[in-house]
């Protein structure tokens, strides 16, 4: 598996308990969690053939252009989910918050209202943890002075100017 965004030990403890019990409950194959950016997070199950840093990076994208596609017909709200029905698997991906995407794959055997009730439940579980991470993601960025730029720019010209 590829690389996955770093978490505090007890935020990524509830992540996975939450993905876990919606995998088992649901029967499912794959829970995946990504950022909105399409990095993955965690992941639980697997599907043979399937590389989750691939999918949720191609998730993030659907999501971003099923959104656009909603406002380009008039819908006032984002999408928040949809769902791909397969001969073999089907695909379900919600979106948590606007901070995480909720990836599900199923066998196109499970009933997929079962999905669906299974899916809402941890994405209602899923976003105070979503607050959360976007707090830890806005203190660890470094802020940067107003002079920042031009300390840069002066730094930049000096190093270059020697060559």
């Amino acid at each position: 598996m590829g690389q996955q965004i770093a978490l505090p030990e007890e935020l990524a403890a509830q992540i996975e308990q939450i993905l876990s019990e919606l995998r088992i409950r649901a029967q499912v194959d794959c829970v995946l969690l990504a950022d909105i950016s399409g990095q993955l997070i965690a992941s639980q199950g697997e599907v043979e053939g399937l590389d989750p840093v691939l999918v949720a990076a191609l998730a993030a994208g659907e999501l971003a252009a099923m959104t656009e596609l909603t406002h380009q017909i008039g819908e006032k709200s984002p999408t928040s989910s949809f769902l791909h029905e397969g001969e073999k698997k089907s695909l379900y991906i919600s979106d948590v918050a606007g901070t995480f995407i909720l990836i599900v794959a199923f066998p196109a055997g499970v009933p997929v209202g079962l999905v669906r009730l299974f899916i809402r439940r941890a994405v209602e579980r899923l976003r105070p943890l979503a607050a959360e991470f976007e707090d830890m993601i806005h203190r660890a960025r470094p802020a940067l002075g107003a002079d920042f730029g031009a300390a840069l720019s002066g730094e930049l010209d000096r190093i270059l100017g020697e060559m």
